[in-house]
């Protein structure tokens, strides 16, 4: 995983591109990228470019359950769950996910919420990681304790609304997922409310609520206070956890989102007003399509063998030669791709190679 991460941020890895165009009004603006992307969530870059993609997916969300005559609100929710000692990160945050997977399930949630986006974020103490949940939600009226249950009875009765509480509902399914619970938990609701809509002091904007469920997906500073012990845990992780995703009729194909037309997200980096360039549709199985690359060849249609199974199979020398063999691949293959897809552009990377179409 070291090895990814070094070759991920290598000065040969980044590139900048001058006089990028986009798509529909043909404007130019310069753009920034990495060629080789490791994937680690570990990966400043690549953890960046994970939660833009996300970005991206909640925006598109939000679009088309606007869309809908749902007779509902946007709600923002923060669920903070109790602190599961003696667990690692990625046990934690998966006892979390098989709660809130259970409370999605029961008629309380079915009743009340259409759709909406999960996100995930986890703070670090000393004797065990805390986890919350923050969602975006097109729902009815959500009842955060028994008092708030018991006032708002009529008005639920009224509604066909499933009988329940927040606070009493999440409980139920902590334990039937194991969790030890003392105390209430600290759960939060706000109303989330479109532009021009809000009153003073009254919620949030939908706009602000989409940025506050999504901008945790980028905490890469909670690494910094986790043990050594545990960052190779971490990094020995197969499968992580999910920590982002689309609930109910948000819920919809990769192409439907593409032809729903929603304008990609585009950020800026404050210091130089340079866009970070998502390249999109670009993966790193794609230069499998080209020339035969030392460990990737295998049988017609089959999927390389990951650089996680060579390690296991192979000698630390045998595995680095084919890392730098990918790993040089799809350089290449990204310098062609970007320079088809932006011809006007002039390209290069912080190493001092330039390319162009």
């Amino acid at each position: 995983m070291a090895d990814r991460l070094r070759e991920c941020a290598s000065s040969a890895n980044v590139w900048i591109g001058r006089d990028l165009h986009r798509e529909d009004d043909g404007e130019l603006y310069n753009g920034v990228g990495t060629l080789y992307a490791c994937g680690s969530r570990l990966c400043p870059s690549c953890c960046a470019a994970l939660a833009r993609s996300s970005r991206r997916r909640a925006r598109s969300a939000v679009v088309r359950l606007g869309r809908g005559d749902w007779n509902r609100r946007w709600r923002s929710l923060v669920l903070t769950m109790p602190l599961m000692r003696g667990a690692d990160v990625t046990d934690a945050i998966g006892r979390i996910n098989d709660s809130f997977r259970r409370l999605t399930n029961r008629s309380f949630w079915k009743t009340r919420v259409v759709g909406g986006i999960k996100s995930v974020e986890f703070t670090v103490r000393p004797d065990g990681y805390h986890v919350h949940i923050h969602l975006l939600v097109l729902s009815d009226y959500i009842p955060v304790n028994q008092e708030k249950e018991q006032q708002m009875c009529g008005y639920m009765e009224r509604r066909k609304l499933a009988p329940g509480n927040l606070q009493a509902e999440m409980k139920h399914c902590l334990r039937l997922s194991g969790a030890e619970i003392s105390g209430d938990l600290v759960l939060a609701v706000y109303d989330a409310k479109r532009q021009g809509e809000r009153a003073k002091g009254e919620g949030i904007t939908l706009e602000s609520a989409l940025q506050e469920t999504c901008k945790y997906l980028t905490k890469s500073e909670s690494w910094d206070k986790i043990s050594d012990s545990q960052i190779v845990k971490i990094a020995e992780v197969e499968r992580w956890p999910r920590m982002f995703e689309l609930l109910g009729a948000a819920r919809i194909k990769r192409d439907e989102v593409d032809a729903m037309g929603v304008e990609p997200e585009v950020e800026r980096d404050v210091h130089g007003g340079t866009s970070l360039v998502h390249t999109h549709g670009l993966s790193n199985d794609e230069v499998a399509r080209g020339e035969p690359v030392l460990g990737m060849v295998g049988l017609p249609g089959a999927r390389a063998p990951s650089l996680r199974s060579l390690s296991v199979a192979l000698d630390r020398s045998a595995w680095l030669q084919i890392l730098s063999l990918r790993v040089s691949a799809m350089r290449a293959y990204r310098k062609a791709m970007l320079a088809r897809r932006y011809p006007y552009a002039i390209f290069n990377s912080l190493a001092g190679d330039v390319w162009s179409a």
